[in-house]
Formats: C-alpha cells, sequence, structure tokens
C-alpha cells in the first residue's frame, strides 16, 4: 500500500516513522490505532488546549487508563473517552476506522490497553511528533502541505 490515498488514516501517521517497528499482535496493533485516533480528533479548541504542557504525561494517559478499567467493551471504551474528551472524529476515513476497530475483540485489546498504556502513549507521541514535523516542512515548501 505505498499509495498515500488508499492507507487508512492510522497507516498514514504510522508511515511517518518507519524506524518505528510495526506492533505484531493484532490486540496491540488495534490498541495503537485507537488511541491515535483519540489524538487526532480531540477538539483542541476547548478546554483541553489550555492543558497542552500536561497532555502527553497526564491528561491523556489518564482519561485513557480511566476508560480502560471502567470499560467492558471497545465500543463503550470509546464512549467513556468521547465524554471525558472533546472528541470530533472528522473525516469519513477516519469514522470508518474507529467504527472499524471498535468492533474489534474487544478484551484482549483492553488487555494490552491495560498492560502496556505508558509503551502506547510513547508510541503515539512519537508518532504524533513526526507527523506533525512533516507538516510543518511541508508548510515551508512553497504551495503549502498536501491534504
Amino acid at each position: 500500500m505505498s499509495d498515500q490515498t488508499s492507507m487508512s488514516p492510522t497507516d498514514r501517521w504510522r508511515a511517518a516513522v518507519p524506524e518505528l517497528p510495526a506492533l505484531t499482535m493484532p490486540a496491540a496493533s488495534t490498541a495503537e490505532r485507537l488511541v491515535l485516533l483519540v489524538h487526532y480528533s480531540l477538539d483542541w479548541d476547548s478546554w483541553i488546549g489550555d492543558h497542552r504542557r500536561r497532555y502527553w504525561d497526564e491528561l491523556l494517559p489518564s482519561r485513557l487508563r480511566t476508560a480502560t478499567y471502567r470499560a467492558d467493551t471497545l465500543p463503550a471504551w470509546w464512549s467513556l473517552l468521547a465524554q471525558a474528551l472533546p472528541i470530533v472524529v472528522t473525516g469519513k476515513a477516519r469514522r470508518l476506522e474507529v467504527a472499524q476497530l471498535v468492533a474489534e475483540p474487544s478484551a484482549p485489546v483492553l488487555a494490552i490497553l491495560r498492560e502496556q498504556l505508558p509503551a502506547l502513549v510513547l508510541r503515539v507521541r512519537i508518532i504524533a511528533e513526526a507527523v506533525a514535523e512533516q507538516r510543518r516542512t511541508a508548510a515551508d515548501v512553497p504551495g503549502g502541505p498536501p491534504r
């Protein structure tokens, strides 16, 4: 899938860090993708924008942890996060990917979220920082960033 237009949103974001090895367990990959979609669905113009300094180390992990321990299913997990954070899933491709991922078997993904949350947040932060750097670099090119 070298054509970026045929890739899922999370595949495009993950491609920004080719040196980061892919997660091999399906449940771990699903967990990472869901955390990426949470991050990229946040409404930064809401109250969360005032807490950027604490976002990666406190705010995001605590909201994810709370939802993970309160939910028995991935749809419930997503719903709890949507209530705790200002999540707005924009774009058809993102909405479709969220719907597909929350339909995955819940127990293995929730177990990964419980056992490996700090590592998942670290991976998502690495990916988000690489994507942001790519966007900054593309913005410096005449004509602006590709969409």
